[in-house]
């Protein structure tokens, strides 16, 4: 089964488009659905999905998770040039049809103390 991400990434007035492919294995267990690949540096990734909820973590070092909530900002840990990163993802569309295959999730990730806005995304999972 092949896994598609796309993401329109919106920086400082700039649009970044990205598409990647990979094998993925997809089981649903307790009402989520597991999609599970392993990325372009040979990191597994686990994305954990509900009707309300994802979570994606990669597993590189350090570990990096990323939580999206349908209805509330969700805490994310990234790893970045400057250490580890605590930011908080604030979601404007989340979307799921697993009959469909798909998940597609609008958000901005923001700073954590200030709120400011660091980007925002359009994130569209697919998989067949």
């Amino acid at each position: 089964m092949q896994l598609t991400i796309k993401n329109r990434i919106n920086l400082d007035d700039q649009t970044e488009l990205i598409k990647q492919v990979y094998t993925v294995e997809v089981t649903e267990k307790n009402h989520q659905l597991y999609l599970i690949y392993t990325n372009e540096e040979n990191e597994k990734v686990i994305i954990k999905c509900s009707k309300n909820e994802m979570l994606m973590t990669r597993y590189s070092l350090p570990k990096s998770t990323m939580r999206f909530h349908r209805d509330s900002p969700a805490l994310v840990t990234i790893p970045t040039p400057l250490g580890l990163q605590q930011l908080v993802t604030v979601t404007q569309k989340f979307y799921t049809d697993f009959e469909k295959q798909m998940i597609a999730i609008d958000y901005q990730l923001r700073q954590l103390e200030t709120e400011a806005l660091f980007a925002e995304y359009q994130l569209e999972l697919s998989w067949q």
